[in-house]
């Protein structure tokens, strides 16, 4: 069953979502029907956001996959990979909704340092992914995921780093610990020989056998993905205080 893409998720991807999700504790209305917007809304932005980025890779042939591991593909992109967009945004998700975090907006969210550090670094990423990807070829993969990651935290940190900064923890291990999960079982896959990394397109940085790209692919998906789901109900708690204060 390990010897596919799809039988890859029934076993190590879909039991530790489940789990997860009836993990989720009873939040009160309000915050579930926010929490279900928020994550639908994020699975689709990793659907329109990923596949053109992730189909240009694969046709560049920066990775690909074993003999018999894909079963159906479109766009050169195969079915688990795409399953794979919305199981990474949801265990992320859910391991967020578990362990929670506190959405109210306080005043000096809106604080103006922590924002431009973060639209600065956003275009540093933007700019110098770009920069790799007209160097070598062993920049490839690295340099176009960092100018994939780049516009994305350039919008979160000008929309919410004053949040972000003041109440870092929550999206901190929410990115990081379930991503701790997705690096070993990525590592056993690459081991397997389920999917591929050129030589030709990656630096040949591996710790502990995991190329460094892999690493910072799920890592920079785990951070986008939460603080977009944090700064998602922040802004609707703000809008809250602001609408409380209006009708007053």
């Amino acid at each position: 069953m390990l010897s596919t893409y799809l039988g890859f998720h029934l076993v190590l991807t879909i039991p530790l979502l489940v789990l997860l999700w009836v993990l989720i504790p009873d939040y009160e209305p309000t915050r579930r029907r926010r929490g279900a917007a928020g994550l639908t809304i994020l699975v689709a932005i990793a659907y329109a956001y990923t596949t053109p980025w992730g189909s240009y890779m694969i046709r560049r042939g920066v990775w690909w996959y074993g003999d018999g591991v894909v079963t159906a593909s479109l766009l050169s992109i195969p079915a688990g990979e795409y399953l794979f967009f919305a199981i990474q945004t949801l265990t992320v998700g859910f391991y967020l909704y578990w362990r929670g975090f506190d959405p109210r907006y306080e005043p000096g969210d809106f604080d103006l340092a922590p924002r431009i550090a973060g639209v600065v670094a956003g275009a540093a990423l933007f700019g110098g992914g770009l920069w790799m990807v007209l160097q070598q070829d062993s920049w490839l993969y690295l340099g176009g995921l960092l100018a994939w990651v780049g516009p994305v935290v350039a919008l979160q940190w000008a929309v919410g780093g004053g949040y972000l900064v003041r109440r870092p923890r929550a999206w901190i291990e929410a990115a990081v610990v379930p991503t701790i999960y997705l690096w070993i079982i990525d590592r056993w896959a690459i081991g397997q020989g389920l999917w591929v990394l050129s030589e030709q397109y990656t630096t040949g940085i591996a710790p502990f056998g995991l190329p460094i790209e892999e690493i910072l692919f799920f890592l920079s998906a785990g951070v986008m993905t939460v603080t977009g789901l944090v700064l998602f109900e922040w802004v609707l708690a703000w809008n809250d205080q602001r609408t409380a204060v209006v009708a007053e």
